[in-house]
């Protein structure tokens, strides 16, 4: 099955998904890299330029990642009407982390604390690289198990049923 969505991702259509889903993505995690430091500049003179590629390559793989997922899971649901088993609780990790990735620190020490864990904060590193190297690892296992997933799917798809008739 894995083949059949990896053909129909390549279409002028999913192409234009997967980037719009990709554009939104990046610039979504900028902004809030932004946001948490004011500017972009003032983001690299509290970290310096090394450690803000770092981060601005660790959103650029988030963001493939991430999109790359919700096309192909949108168009293995498009051609069975059914989501790979599991996908679901995905989301509700990557809210977690993105919370303790990009919320503000108040906040990230109040949600810490309310489950034991007050002095993290600490020592998170330069502008929460840590959480995000967590995040992408947590991403890159959604992803293997999406892959997986939608590889071992066994009905026969819509597209297919249509040809073979």
């Amino acid at each position: 099955m894995l083949p059949l969505v990896w053909k129909a991702q390549q279409t002028k259509k999913n192409l234009l998904m997967w980037l719009g889903i990709f554009v939104f993505i990046f610039a979504l995690y900028i902004f809030f890299d932004i946001l948490a430091n004011n500017s972009i500049a003032e983001m690299i003179a509290a970290i310096g330029l090394g450690m803000f590629v770092l981060h601005m390559g660790i959103n650029l793989l988030l963001a493939l990642l991430t999109s790359s997922m919700i096309s192909l899971t949108q168009i293995n649901l498009t051609m069975n009407k059914r989501e790979p088993v599991g996908s679901n609780s995905i989301p509700l990790f990557s809210f977690l982390f993105g919370l303790l990735t990009f919320g503000c620190t108040p906040c990230v020490i109040a949600f810490l604390g309310a489950i034991g864990i007050a002095f993290t904060p600490l020592v998170l590193g330069p502008a929460n690289i840590i959480w995000k190297i967590i995040l992408l690892l947590l991403i890159v296992v959604a992803y293997m198990y999406i892959l997986n997933r939608i590889h071992k799917t066994t009905c026969k798809p819509k597209s297919v049923v249509q040809t073979q008739s």
